[in-house]
């Protein structure tokens, strides 16, 4: 179903966005037919993705639990140097 979707996603992306297109023609010309550019390009857009949420979820603060103390129960000990 997700390999569906994104292909889909790739025929539109491949029109409207000039880095993909070239991308593209480049695949059809060389394989000869467009299948296999476009799971190509389905791929490019599933990478994007997944860097994109993976950079979304580290900017996101951890959050605090209802209940849970502002202030760490247990202090740091001392160094024993």
């Amino acid at each position: 179903m997700m390999r569906h979707l994104f292909v889909e996603a790739a025929q539109t992306a491949s029109k409207f966005d000039p880095e993909l297109r070239r991308y593209y023609q480049q695949l059809k010309f060389r394989r000869g037919h467009s299948g296999v550019a476009k799971v190509a390009i389905a791929r490019k857009l599933a990478v994007r993705l997944y860097w994109r949420l993976r950079e979304a979820a580290q900017s996101v603060p951890p959050a605090r639990m209802q209940g849970s103390p502002s202030n760490p129960m247990v202090e740091e000990s001392p160094s024993l140097s």
